[in-house]
């Protein structure tokens, strides 16, 4: 009987010891905590401000082209040789200048949506690191499909990571 208390009693010791070395392992998803945090928001509200402009500006410019085509289609057999060729070639060029704008313009909100979120990615990560520091973590993964299949809800750590993120960078209302 003592004998077998022993081994329980020896189970249960190397159980522990196993517990405390064992990994603690968790998981953030940076795309929710980039979307929720409050300076994740405001930069999506900018970001929506440019994309708004740059589609009434590329509009403008298709409803352009397409009253061209439209004058193209309807009067070209009863327009004189010349003109029909000035209106085919300013047809033309508004198209490639509608699709450099296009181009352009897909470049340009790259660009700016990597300038508005950049920086508070990086400080998410800054956050992240210090969080798994701090709570003994030896190893904190991102929530994407490819890296996490199955995550308890317990290790996603996200909330607590867009706290900390928001408490330390608040977002700047305007008009304040």
């Amino acid at each position: 009987m003592r004998f077998a208390r022993g081994i329980i009693v020896g189970l249960f010791l190397a159980n522990v010891a196993f517990a405390e070395s064992a990994p603690k392992i968790g998981y953030v998803d940076l795309q929710r905590a980039l979307n929720e945090s409050e300076s994740g928001k405001k930069a999506k509200e900018e970001f929506k401000v440019q994309v708004d402009k740059l589609q009434a500006q590329l509009k403008k410019q298709k409803d352009e082209i397409d009253n061209l085509k439209e004058q193209l289609e309807k009067k070209a057999l009863v327009m004189k040789e010349e003109e029909r060729t000035n209106l085919e070639d300013d047809y033309r060029k508004k198209m490639r200048d509608f699709e450099r704008n296009y181009k352009d313009s897909q470049t340009d909100l790259q660009k700016k949506d990597n300038e508005l979120t950049g920086g508070i990615i990086k400080d998410l990560q800054d956050i992240i690191r210090a969080y798994g520091e701090r709570e003994g973590y030896t190893l904190i993964l991102e929530a994407t499909n490819s890296a996490v299949l199955y995550g308890a809800k317990g290790a996603d750590l996200t909330d607590p990571v867009m706290q900390q993120y928001n408490s330390l960078h608040p977002s700047k209302k305007k008009g304040k």
